[in-house]
C-alpha cells in the first residue's frame, strides 16, 4: 500500500501483504492502492491509479539515486563516523550531481531504505558483472593433432638435461658488470611515479573532503551565531532586571555596530568595482 505524508510525497509501508500482491495484476494492484490512498487521505487530491504509479516511480528513482551516493560515502569512510555525517556528505554529493538541487525525497528514503521490497529492487537493478575476456591463442585442428603427436613422441624420449642455474661466482660477476641494472632502475622509476600519482590523488580527495567539512562547520557556526543574535535583538527587556537589561543593550549595540561595518565594507567593495 501507499500512504500520503506531505502532499505529493508517497512512501511504502514497512510491511505488505506480498502474497496478495503477487497474485494480482499491476492494474488491480494500483487500483487497490488508489482506493486505500483516497480512503485515508486528509487533504484534497484527485490522483488516479496511473498518477499514483507514476508518482511513486519518480520517488523510487530519486531514492535509489540518493541511496547510491550514501553507500559511496559509507564505503569511503571508516566505521565509527556518525550517521549524520554520512547523510550530510551524501546530500552534498547529490546536490553536486544535480546542478545544486537538493534531494526532495530524503524522508521517503529514510522510510524505504530498510524495507525488503526496496532492497529487492536495488538488487534487481544491479546488472550482471561483465565477464572477463581471456585472450587465448586460436589453434587449428591440424596444430592440435601435431602438438598431440609431438607430445606423445617426447614422452617416449628421455627428458632433456635442464640448464643449471647460475652459481654464486657467476651471479657476482653479473652484478659486478651491472647487467640488468638499467632495467631494474627503469622499473623502480615507474613504480615511484605510480606511487606519487596515487599519493596525489589521495591528497586531493582528502582536501576536498576537508573543504566540505569546514564549509559545513562554518555554516553551523554562522547559523548558531545568527540565532543567538536574534534572541538578543528581540528580547523583551521589560521582564528582566537592570543588570540583564544593561547586558542586552550592550550586546545589541555591538551587533548593530558589526552589521553597520559589514554593510559599509560591502558598499565600498561594490563602488570600487
Amino acid at each position: 500500500m501507499l500512504t500520503q505524508g506531505v502532499d505529493g510525497d508517497l512512501e511504502l509501508p514497512r510491511q505488505q501483504d506480498t502474497t496478495l500482491s503477487n497474485q494480482q495484476s499491476g492494474k488491480t494492484y494500483w487500483e487497490r492502492i488508489a482506493n486505500h490512498f483516497h480512503t485515508n487521505r486528509d487533504f484534497d487530491s484527485d490522483r488516479t491509479p496511473n498518477s499514483l504509479e507514476h508518482r511513486f516511480g519518480i520517488i523510487l528513482k530519486e531514492c535509489m539515486k540518493f541511496h547510491g551516493y550514501y553507500k559511496e560515502v559509507e564505503r569511503r569512510h571508516p566505521s565509527g563516523i556518525p550517521y549524520q555525517e554520512h547523510l550530510l556528505e551524501a546530500q552534498a554529493r547529490y546536490a553536486r550531481k544535480s546542478n545544486g538541487k537538493n534531494c526532495q525525497f530524503e524522508h521517503c528514503w529514510l522510510t524505504l531504505r530498510h524495507t525488503q521490497k526496496f532492497e529487492s529492487t536495488l538488487q534487481g537493478n544491479k546488472g550482471p558483472a561483465k565477464s572477463r575476456e581471456v585472450n587465448l591463442p586460436v589453434r587449428s585442428e591440424q596444430e592440435d593433432d601435431d602438438s598431440t603427436t609431438q607430445g606423445q613422441q617426447s614422452s617416449s624420449l628421455p627428458s632433456a638435461k635442464k640448464a643449471r642455474p647460475p652459481g654464486r661466482k657467476q651471479s657476482k660477476e653479473k652484478l659486478k658488470n651491472n647487467e640488468g641494472d638499467d632495467e631494474y632502475k627503469e622499473m623502480m622509476q615507474k613504480l615511484m611515479v605510480i606511487k606519487a600519482e596515487e599519493h596525489m590523488m589521495k591528497k586531493e580527495s582528502w582536501e576536498k573532503d576537508m573543504m566540505v567539512e569546514q564549509r559545513r562547520l562554518r555554516m553551523d557556526e554562522e547559523r548558531l551565531q545568527w540565532e543567538q543574535e536574534q534572541k538578543i535583538m528581540f528580547c523583551e527587556v521589560t521582564t528582566i532586571d537592570d543588570d540583564q537589561r544593561a547586558y542586552v543593550k550592550a550586546k545589541r549595540a555591538k551587533i548593530v555596530k558589526a552589521m553597520s561595518a559589514s554593510v559599509g565594507e560591502t558598499a565600498s567593495g561594490e563602488s570600487a568595482v
